[in-house]
């Protein structure tokens, strides 16, 4: 684990995280108890679950040490200001994901709207790789979760002209 650059978040903001990660693995931990139990032998609902709450348990516990590791900051250092524009793009898709939902246009198209909402918060332009990469992945996603996991996710025209 590399030691966190002097620009690079304190100690505080990496404890935070921790406490996050570690309060949400706890919280889908409790929610797995609630789920019922695997109709048959094989994967059950809970499976994918399980791992998410090992991986935020992992993650948590880098931050914690991240965390230790670090110097506080000096009280006269400032934090970088907050990039607006590309927390506008994210909430955007987030919230334009939700209105395809619930327009019953789909995962498929909801996702490659976050996908690409997200990318251009990150700098890359507005142009089709981003949305082909989007739909690529969430057809992806779509058809993991439908075919292999047999679970649900919103089907829209697009699902059911891919998979029927």
């Amino acid at each position: 684990m590399s030691e966190p650059t002097p620009n690079g978040p304190g100690r505080q903001a990496l404890a935070t995280v921790a406490a996050l990660l570690f309060g949400l693995a706890a919280v889908i931990a409790w929610d797995i108890t609630s789920m019922a139990p695997a109709q048959a032998v094989g994967v059950g609902p809970t499976a994918v679950m399980r791992i998410v709450v090992g991986l935020l348990l992992v993650l948590g516990l880098a931050h914690a040490i991240a965390a230790a590791r670090a110097a506080p900051k000096a009280q006269a250092e400032t934090e970088p200001a907050t990039n607006r524009a590309a927390l506008g793009w994210v909430l955007g898709g987030l919230i334009g994901m939700i209105a395809v939902l619930q327009l019953g246009a789909g995962f498929v198209l909801g996702a490659t709207w976050l996908f690409a909402a997200t990318a251009r918060a990150f700098g890359q332009p507005l142009r089709s790789r981003s949305p082909v990469i989007g739909l690529v992945l969430a057809a992806l996603v779509y058809a993991f979760f439908t075919q292999a996991l047999s679970l649900s996710l919103p089907a829209g025209p697009l699902e059911r002209l891919l998979l029927g």
